[in-house]
């Protein structure tokens, strides 16, 4: 199967931001799961490369020109793609605790479930300091 057929499967099967929703879960789960091993524990920086890779995907699908999002919501989750990426540095330096990179995930996977308004993301930025 090509990869444009097994996209257009995914399109076809399932609603891509469930998808994305199962991602950040996922990920979220394993930082979660790890955080009290502390910054030096494999399992922890494994999750954490993740969770950064995870973002980064993300920043890049932001700024393409076919990203249907509202431009303001579009630059409100690049700028905290950057707290995310200068956090993941801290917590993988013993500086910080994953903590803030939990409620940023969760509150992201509030959005793609509805529950949150769209501008969380915007909110979630300046509370952390991008």
């Amino acid at each position: 199967m090509s990869i444009a057929a097994y996209k257009q499967t995914m399109a076809e099967c399932e609603d891509p931001r469930r998808i994305e929703y199962l991602v950040f879960l996922r990920i979220t789960l394993a930082i979660e799961e790890h955080r009290e091993a502390g910054w030096r524990s494999d399992a922890l920086k494994s999750a954490l490369w993740r969770n950064l890779e995870l973002w980064n995907i993300l920043r890049a699908d932001l700024v393409d020109d076919d990203n249907a999002l509202p431009e303001g919501l579009r630059a409100g989750l690049i700028s905290l793609s950057f707290s995310v990426e200068r956090q993941t540095r801290m917590v993988l330096r013993g500086e910080a605790d994953a903590g803030v990179l939990i409620d940023i995930n969760r509150s992201v996977m509030r959005g793609l479930q509805g529950v949150a308004q769209a501008e969380a993301p915007v909110a979630m930025e300046a509370a952390y300091g991008a």
